[in-house]
């Protein structure tokens, strides 16, 4: 293979990065570190991050000028680049994993969208406790030794006894959940949690995110464009809808709209009789 490097400028903070080149840094991180994957062609980056062909040329462009990949000329196929991460430019997101309770918002819930940090958290936690909209193939691709059990199985007091035991101990628990479906689920437990314990033996609790379905309708919002992307995760499909009609929504599971007004952010649960003129997102979960 003929390498072309193009290391013009290195970026500092991935946080500055576009969703779509984000995305394709999470999808190649995991297919070159957990897959044992050298090159990445991409068709497989489209098909694993379920972006589109231009919107994927444009960020895999922007990455290869800021350092962060390296295209590399297929000279069997010709015409056809393989790209991989250029690791001495990428900052890794990094996090020591303290004992407490890490609450897991999955966002997207793919494993494209997994982000490092959410990884390395399941890898190091004694146990998971996961909501009905969290797929366990979603824990188990981490390869953890955690014990995952449900959350439903579980009253809101046996869930802090079992939380304050392993954090005690110098663990770590998580909680995973999606925050768009299940923040009404986990409200109790976590009440258990804030209300437990005082001054020094107060159960610490971390906040980790993933790539989130209101973070995709914000970048086609600010894009101003007219779009739809679905992803599905085991039996949910999660729709992003960017249009400046009047949508009528059916046998939904639960849905948003997102939009930019006047007055900054308008973010509210999906309702018949409350809209929003001009372009606006909306954010729907379906059953498969």
């Amino acid at each position: 293979m003929k390498s072309e490097h193009n290391g013009e400028e290195t970026v500092g903070a991935l946080e500055e990065l576009p969703l779509s080149a984000r995305l394709i840094i999470n999808y190649l991180e995991f297919e070159h570190l957990i897959n044992n994957k050298n090159y990445i062609t991409f068709k497989e980056i489209i098909d694993g991050t379920g972006l589109g062909t231009r919107t994927a040329r444009n960020a895999i462009n922007l990455l290869r000028k800021r350092g962060l990949i390296e295209a590399y000329l297929d000279v069997k196929e010709r015409r056809r680049y393989m790209y991989r991460l250029n690791f001495r430019n990428l900052t890794q997101d990094r996090i020591d994993v303290t004992p407490g309770l890490y609450v897991i918002d999955i966002g997207l819930g793919t494993i494209p969208s997994m982000t490092f940090r959410i990884y390395r958290v399941l890898r190091a936690t004694a146990v998971a406790f996961y909501t009905d909209s969290v797929p366990t193939s979603y824990l188990e691709f981490t390869k953890c030794t955690c014990a995952m059990q449900r959350l439903v199985n579980y009253e809101p007091q046996g869930f802090e006894e079992i939380v304050y035991t392993v954090a005690n101990n110098g663990g770590s628990a998580a909680l995973v959940m999606d925050s768009l479906l299940d923040s009404q689920v986990v409200k109790p437990y976590l009440d258990a949690i804030y209300q437990s314990g005082d001054g020094n033996n107060r159960i610490m609790i971390y906040r980790v995110v993933g790539v989130s379905p209101i973070q995709v309708a914000l970048e086609l919002l600010l894009m101003e464009r007219e779009d739809r992307v679905s992803y599905r995760r085991d039996n949910i499909i999660i729709r992003v809808i960017t249009t400046k009609e009047t949508l009528q929504l059916r046998d939904y599971i639960k849905a948003y709209i997102l939009a930019m007004g006047n007055d900054g952010l308008w973010f509210k649960e999906y309702d018949q009789g409350n809209d929003f003129n001009g372009l606006k997102a909306y954010i729907v979960y379906l059953k498969a």
